[in-house]
């Protein structure tokens, strides 16, 4: 049974009524601003310290010598980190022609983006990938966007303008050290511009068969110090055919329609104040966004008679928006404190708009870094976040869904520590530290981690870390009250059992579930043979246990509304599973004027245990092998070329064939402020598969993009 059948009810709604967990909320924000700095401010540097990279004006030597932030949450070179860290610039979405933000993410090594309807896209990192990809924290310049209701990410609502993307950090591996619970496969830092390097105007256009987008963005000064920018972005977006649209035999096949039609508007802002002068550095950042989508879809509404399936067409809406807000004091290059708070508002319709709910989320994080004792760095910090929802049934002809109790208030605490020794300078780093939270389901979860890096020669370097990571339950898995899935009478099952009769399949929580726990073993090695050439390679092996199933309950017969068979499930602690592979990765600047990069990916995940008492052990989710190798061509410097070949093994459990595809660009700047391209995606077959039976087929697209 798919997850997405038992999920289709997921929903979330936001309102703050506890007046205990204000109380709570406020004292702690008092208290963190409150707090000194650990370590007096030293004038004896003034670093510029502001951050934004225009990548193309690096070698590809310097390229890896980059600044990143998202392993430990400081500023630290991308050729010295003690992770399988891997960063796409803006260089690289612009010239993939990559239209949303989990496309773009195809272009790391080790992860898997598989589109699964217009609007979902299945992304994860080394392990089992299934629907709302649960072991992956995503972030959006420091805001977590997943969502702890359901444990996942809602793609289809994370959007921004493509062009003010400064970079992703992706990180594969735990990041729960720095970042807490559910960062267990990987950690996303979708990492945005500062208002200071998008000054002045900018609007592209971008038009196809079936998608047609638009953004303006414009950016300014106000004094010397501060800098802001405005942007709205919209576009629509046409869905494709469901190969097994008809097919409602199993419970297992792609039941859903895909949308019809989506559109999204959005809109936002972001102001940052750096001063010029002085020998301590105060910086702030505020940005903000709100948005509005609208799916205009089919789907079929199941029933316990004859005929079992009607089509209904409908209009779901989902909007949202967030504010955030950030403070900076830096003193030295090795010495600075952040205080960071965002408040984050989704409200949404699910899949059949049968059902709809909010949440809000409020996040305050206060992080120092400080030297000590000359060859230790520490970083620590701490952190409260506040959740509360609301989940309601639209339709109550459909099979009703339920959430107990309707709405609920949680409260997360967190602290972490690390400390980066380096036991011989330039040469031997080993880090350790471990972040410790509080939360309302599981109590307290520790994660734990040691790292070394070591670096033998100038131009190698080897690095290794085992860490423990966890995903806590979901409000979802915890208190569902019941969702149904029907099952038409030619199930094999109920051929048997109940002849001539429909069934339904009901989920309910569990309230006693664990968290799930993973034990990883990670190990890789760099090396720069040449100013021209740069090798990456990773090996893991992950250890799971605790994870989340179902459990079969005792079936019985109902007469109401009609006579059927129900087969009851419930969650439960009762999965486990390994996964291991190998990752390569490998840029070269064979020209001045031609670049190449490849990345090569295996990997092997299964989980085993039990659902009605007798062992199994599911596989195929997930690609064994992945290629990816892209070709960047400066033919003048007017006009560029480039090409962007993928091979995707097949998925053997979703019934979904390898495929190959071929993505081509050609952009033409006639002006220095205007650039005019043109995309063709997958153009080796005309449609093809990656996780169900949604078909992503041949799309042409004509783009302009001008700066003023």
């Amino acid at each position: 049974m798919r997850e997405r059948d038992l999920q289709t009810y997921d929903f979330i709604h936001i309102r703050l009524q506890s007046r205990q967990s204000c109380l709570t909320f406020l004292v702690a924000v008092i208290m963190l601003m409150l707090l000194p700095p650990v370590q007096n401010c030293r004038a004896d540097n003034d670093p510029d310290q502001d951050t934004s990279i225009d990548f193309t004006e690096f070698s590809l030597e310097e390229l890896k010598d980059i600044e990143i932030i998202s392993v430990s949450k400081k500023p630290e070179k991308l050729s010295g980190v003690s992770a399988a860290v891997f960063v796409i610039t803006q260089e690289d979405i612009r010239r993939s022609g990559a239209t949303s933000i989990p496309d773009a993410l195809r272009l790391a090594p080790g992860v898997q983006v598989a589109r699964d309807d217009l609007t979902d896209w299945e992304v994860i990192v080394r392990g089992f990938n299934k629907d709302f990809s649960n072991n992956l924290l995503v972030l959006i310049d420091g805001r977590s966007v997943y969502s702890p209701v359901f444990s996942g990410v809602y793609w289809d609502v994370q959007d921004t303008v493509l062009a003010d993307i400064e970079r992703i950090e992706v990180i594969r591996g735990p990041g729960a050290t720095v970042w807490g619970a559910n960062a267990v496969n990987g950690v996303i830092n979708i990492i945005t511009k500062s208002a200071k390097e998008t000054r002045g105007g900018q609007v592209t256009a971008l038009g196809g068969a079936k998608e047609g987008s638009g953004s303006v963005r414009y950016g300014g000064t106000i004094g010397k110090e501060t800098f802001y920018r405005a942007y709205v972005k919209y576009f629509n977006r046409e869905g494709t055919d469901d190969a097994d649209a008809d097919d409602i035999d199993d419970i297992d096949d792609d039941e859903e329609s895909s949308s019809d039609n989506w559109r999204s508007l959005r809109g936002g802002f972001r102001m940052d104040r750096t001063p010029e002068t002085g020998d301590e550095r105060n910086s702030f950042t505020i940005q903000g966004e709100a948005y509005i989508n609208r799916y205009d879809t089919q789907y079929d509404r199941f029933l316990l008679s004859s005929p079992y399936v009607v089509q209904i067409s409908h209009a779901s809406d989902a909007v949202g928006g967030h504010l955030l807000g950030r403070w900076r004091h830096a003193c030295s290059e090795t010495s600075e404190t952040v205080l960071q708070f965002y408040y984050d508002h989704a409200d949404k319709d699910y899949d059949s708009a049968s059902a709809n709910g909010w949440v809000d989320t409020y996040d305050l994080e206060f992080r120092n870094r400080f030297s000590a004792f000359s060859r230790h760095e520490i970083v620590w910090g701490l952190g409260y976040r506040f959740i509360t929802d609301k989940f309601f049934c639209k339709d109550e002809d459909m099979i009703q869904v339920g959430m107990t109790p309707i709405t609920l208030d949680q409260s997360l605490y967190s602290a972490f520590l690390q400390d980066e020794i380096r036991l011989i300078p330039d040469r031997l780093i080993l880090t350790i530290g471990s972040k410790i939270e509080h939360n309302d389901y599981t109590g307290f979860e520790i994660q734990p981690s040691i790292r070394f890096l070591w670096t033998p020669k100038d131009r190698h370097t080897i690095w290794g870390a085992v860490s423990r990571a966890v995903r806590t339950p979901s409000r979802y898995e915890r208190n569902i009250k019941e969702t149904s899935g029907i099952v038409t009478p030619d199930h094999p099952i109920l051929e048997k059992l109940f002849p001539g009769k429909a069934g339904s399949v009901n989920v309910s929580g569990n309230e006693d579930l664990n968290s799930e726990t993973l034990m990883a073993y990670e190990f890789g090695y760099r090396l720069k043979p040449s100013a021209s050439l740069w090798l990456d390679t990773t090996a893991f092996y992950y250890d799971y246990d605790e994870l989340i199933g179902y459990r079969q309950g005792e079936p019985h017969t109902k007469t109401e509304p009609s006579p059927h068979y129900v087969i009851p499930y419930y969650f439960k602690n009762n999965m486990k599973g390994e996964a291991y592979g190998v990752e390569i990765a490998a840029d070269w600047q064979a020209v001045p004027w031609w670049r190449l990069r490849a990345s090569y990916s295996y990997l092997k995940a299964k989980q085993y245990g039990s659902v009605t008492g007798k062992d199994f052990e599911p596989e195929g989710s997930n690609p064994n092998n992945q290629f990816s190798t892209r070709s960047f061509m400066d033919i003048t410097k007017q006009l560029s070329f480039d090409l962007w070949l993928r091979y995707v093994d097949s998925l053997s459990e979703n019934d979904v064939d390898s495929y190959i595809t071929l993505d081509a660009r050609l952009s033409w700047k006639p002006l220095e402020n205007l650039e005019l391209s043109v995309v063709g995606q997958d153009i080796l077959e005309e449609r093809h598969q990656e996780f169900s039976s949604f078909e992503i087929e041949r799309e042409v697209y004509f783009k302009a993009d001008w700066r003023f």
